[in-house]
This record gives C-alpha cells, structure tokens and sequence, in this order.
C-alpha cells in the first residue's frame, strides 16, 4: 500500500465487489473474527443477489475513513452459508484507479417531477424518501410502479455538521422492483449531471459513512 495511511476494516463498513465478469456487487462487512471479514450476501444495481458456488475471485472496493478510495484482490467463499475473505495484508491494498460511487443507505426527503405519460404538459409531484444515495444514483420507496426508462426531475437537500446543498438533478428509471409489502423500490441514475454537482454529492455520502463510523467507535467505548 503507498504511503502510511493505516487502513481498518469495521462491521458496517461497506464495501463494493466487482466479479471477473466486471459486474458490480454491494454488500456491508457484518463480522470481522479470525483474520477474515464475513459480509452481507452482494446485491447487484437490480437488486439481484450474487450467486455462486464455492469460491470465487473478485476485487473488492472501498473508502478508508480518511474518504480514499482503495481496492484488493481476493477470493470470497462460502461457509456454512456465511460470505467471508481474509483480511487483505497493506502490501496488496491499492489506491483505486477509477471512480466508484458507492450508495450509502440514507433518508433524504426528495421532491420528484413525474410527467404523466402522454401529456408531457403536465407535471406530477410526489414527495419520497430516498433508501439510498451515490455520486451516480438513487433509489425510493414508491406506492405506485414508475415505469423503467422514464425520465424524471427532482430536488433534494443535503445537510451535513456545517453545510446544506440544495441539488437540483434530472434522472432516469433504470429499475423498479416489487416488494412483499406491494410498494416499489425505484432506482434511478443521473443524468445530464455537471461534474461540480456530483461532487458534492460524493462528499455527502462519504460524510454519512464516516459519520456512521464514528457513531459505532462511540456505541462501542
């Protein structure tokens, strides 16, 4: 690993997987015991689950506490149906060469412009709160499907210890799953987005993270 940076591993942490496919996982450290970290089951941008037998040789992406972002490789594999690795030594732990946006699970209260389809003159609002948020995306719990592909514009607000950014942002519906209590999650991705903006909404959701570091370092003293 470059530098002296000393790199921790927490539970809750999370964590990107990318398999040799190149198709990209989320999950969360849940335990860390015996020299390896034992994680959530990965969930794709579709809410599919990554499935697979016995082991198998992914990267793994994540943000230190300082908000750097460093990836290793290394195999996972499945044990008494318990997803684990072993503790990656520093000297494989690398700087990440591309950019990742990681979807930190948060509650922002979001305003959406729906236009009902066929009469694009017409607005539709409807006020969600987000599951989750990233540099490239976000997802809600909606009581109506939204069809994929749809094109939509919204405003959120996002605080944090001393700032507050109003961000006004156009998406696309690139999913919408039902879920067991009938309501939909909708995930949907930027577009059209300035570089400036999406910066800032990195730095909130690295905020958020570290934020929830520290509240478990403190739950734990």
């Amino acid at each position: 690993m470059e530098g002296s940076a000393i790199i921790e591993f927490w539970k809750g942490q999370l964590l990107e997987l990318q398999t040799p496919e190149g198709v990209m996982y989320k999950t969360q450290i849940i335990q860390l015991a015996n020299n390896r970290l034992y994680i959530q089951k990965p969930v794709n941008r579709m809410n599919r689950y990554l499935s697979f037998t016995g082991s198998m040789s992914v990267t793994i992406f994540f943000h230190s506490e300082e908000r750097v972002l460093y990836s290793f490789d290394t195999e996972i594999s499945l044990q008494l149906n318990q997803l684990s690795f072993p503790a990656p030594p520093a000297s494989r732990i690398k700087k990440a060469q591309r950019r990742r946006f990681f979807r930190v699970p948060v509650e922002v209260e979001l305003n959406l412009n729906l236009k009902p389809a066929g009469q694009p003159n017409e607005d539709e609002f409807i006020k969600v709160t987000t599951k989750d948020i990233s540099g490239g995306g976000l997802s809600f719990l909606c009581s109506f499907e939204v069809e994929a592909e749809k094109l939509v514009a919204g405003v959120m607000h996002l605080e944090t210890n001393n700032s507050q950014n109003t961000i006004e942002f156009h998406g696309k519906i690139v999913n919408c799953a039902v879920l067991p209590d009938n309501n939909f999650k909708i995930s949907l991705e930027f577009v059209q987005m300035k570089e400036s903006i999406r910066s800032d909404i990195i730095k909130y959701c690295l905020f958020k993270q570290v934020e929830a570091r520290n509240k478990l370092k403190n739950y734990s003293l």
